[in-house]
C-alpha cells in the first residue's frame, strides 16, 4: 500500500493524519480543506525527513511515506544503517511494507497460509507506526525469507532512539519488524485513533 492506497480510504486518512496531530476536523470521509492542509503538512514533514536522514531505493521509499513523520525519521535512521551492513555482507535491505488499512489488513489476515496473526485494529501497521523488512540479493532483485541477516539487521533497531524490534519480544518474535514506541498498548494505540 504507498500513500495515494491510503488516501482513498478516506476516514482511515483522516484519522491518521490527526493521530499525527495534522488534522483538526471532523473523521467525516470528505476530503475538504482542513483533510488537504493536514496533507499538505504531512508531505512537507516528509520531505524535511528524506532531505535530513536520506532517500533510499523506490519500495523502501514508498512505504516510508505512508508512515507518521516521527515514524518514518525512524524508518530512515535505521535503514541507513541495515543498508550498510548488508551491503557489506553482499546483499540489499528494503522496507517492504509501511502502513495498512484496516480493509488491507482484514485481507491479509484472512490468508493461508497464515501471514499475520491480526485483524485490522490490532496490529501496529495500522496507525503509522510499524514497517517491516526484507532481505535481497546485492542488485535487489532476489528476495530472501530466511536470511541470519534478519537478526542482524533487526537488532540495529536498537541504536535508533523510539524503536523497537520484533525480535526482541518475548511471546512472539518477529524478526522482520520494527516499529516506533508511542502507544503503551495497542488498545491504547487504536483507542486513540477510533475515537470521535
Amino acid at each position: 500500500m504507498d500513500i495515494n492506497d491510503l488516501r482513498t480510504d478516506t476516514v482511515f486518512w483522516q484519522r491518521l493524519l490527526r493521530l499525527a496531530g495534522y488534522y483538526t476536523g471532523k473523521v467525516d470521509g470528505l476530503r475538504g480543506e482542513l483533510t488537504r492542509a493536514a496533507e499538505f503538512c504531512w508531505e512537507r514533514a516528509s520531505i524535511a525527513l528524506a532531505q535530513a536522514h536520506g532517500r533510499f531505493d523506490e519500495r523502501s521509499e514508498g512505504n516510508i511515506l505512508t508512515l507518521m513523520p516521527p515514524a518514518q525519521a525512524v524508518a530512515r535512521k535505521w535503514l541507513a544503517l541495515a543498508k550498510e551492513k548488508a551491503a557489506a555482507a553482499g546483499c540489499d535491505v528494503k522496507i517492504i511494507c509501511g502502513t495498512r488499512s484496516y480493509a488491507e489488513q482484514d485481507a491479509l489476515y484472512k490468508k493461508r497460509p497464515k501471514v499475520t496473526n491480526a485483524k485490522g485494529g490490532y496490529s501496529w501497521h495500522n496507525f503509522g507506526l510499524a514497517f517491516d523488512f526484507g532481505v535481497f540479493s546485492a542488485d535487489g532483485k532476489k528476495y530472501f525469507g530466511e536470511s541470519p541477516l534478519y537478526d542482524e539487521l533487526g537488532a540495529l533497531a536498537r541504536k535508533v532512539t523510539g524503536a523497537e524490534w520484533g525480535g526482541d519480544w518475548t511471546s512472539f518474535k518477529d524478526k522482520p519488524h520494527i516499529q516506533m514506541r508511542r502507544f503503551n498498548s495497542i488498545s491504547e494505540a487504536r483507542n486513540e485513533f477510533e475515537r470521535k
